[in-house]
């Protein structure tokens, strides 16, 4: 029964992943939190070990989903380098800073921005504009030349994921998207693309410093390195690649239904009470 559900599960968070452009950790750390406490494992290593080998099972998932999306030509490449600059660099100040201020001031500003994010979802799924605004590389006066001040944006976004993921423990793959859609006017596929592409190089990085200077646990279960379980990422990683190419599929072919903005409205909403009251 466990490994079925964890089958399931891994196709759930990848379907989330192709479908909505983030990572799934949202689903996978939960997932290998509950198998590992199962097994008898104390919650402080078992969260240690679940949150390392949801890396693995991220990047399973997200390679899968970006080959598709590489197949469909929706991923925007300049779009990505900015925002990967910016969380790499931003990362490993995210601690310091939680020393300095604590999370709670970051975890109710990105609340606040979710919900304000959300409310623009509904908006462009219900209510109908004469003349859609444009993203930067649809519109002729750029000549498909990103100009400066996207580029600070797009960092600024990438500090303020990297900051993020390093304060809260939590992937940004909704704020990317949320950030490219509600601000920028991108297409959703062309987000979506983007981010689950941003999340597959940020979950190769931190996979590794996981892999290689994370100290090993005396009581970690065998095919474990670092803090990463290779047996249980499989087990769930696996499942989700195909569940990242059936997101993919089924965002393309109801790309202009406004489904798509209801559902991440929704995903929005939850993530920010969750973030508020959690």
């Amino acid at each position: 029964m466990l490994t079925f559900l964890t089958l399931l599960l891994g196709l759930l968070a990848g379907f989330f992943s192709g479908f909505f452009g983030i990572g799934g950790g949202a689903v996978f750390v939960p997932a290998l939190l509950f198998i590992y406490m199962s097994k008898g494992f104390d919650s402080g290593s078992a969260m240690l070990i679940a949150t390392g080998t949801s890396l693995f099972a991220i990047m399973l998932s997200t390679s899968s989903a970006v080959i598709r999306q590489i197949k469909y030509k929706n991923i925007r490449y300049e779009t990505a380098v900015p925002i990967l600059i910016g969380v790499i660099l931003s990362s490993m100040f995210g601690v310091i800073i939680t020393n300095k201020i604590g999370g709670d001031p970051l975890r109710y500003l990105l609340a606040i921005f979710n919900f304000w994010a959300a409310t623009r979802m509904f908006k462009k799924a219900f209510v109908k504009t004469e003349e859609p605004k444009l993203s930067w590389d649809e519109d002729p006066k750029y000549k498909n030349k990103m100009p400066l001040k996207i580029k600070i944006f797009l960092f600024g976004l990438g500090i303020i994921v990297g900051v993020k993921s390093a304060m809260l423990g939590i992937g940004g793959g909704v704020f990317v998207v949320a950030g490219l859609i509600a601000i920028l006017n991108y297409k959703p596929i062309n987000a979506t693309a983007t981010s689950v592409f941003i999340a597959l190089i940020a979950s190769i990085i931190g996979l590794i410093f996981r892999m290689t200077l994370s100290t090993p646990l005396p009581e970690a279960p065998p095919a474990t390195i670092g803090t990463v379980n290779v047996v249980s990422a499989l087990m769930i990683g696996l499942p989700a690649m195909i569940g990242a190419q059936i997101g993919v599929y089924i965002h393309n072919k109801m790309e202009k239904s406004k489904w798509f903005y209801i559902g991440f409205a929704i995903l929005l909403t939850i993530v920010a009470l969750k973030m508020i009251f959690v």
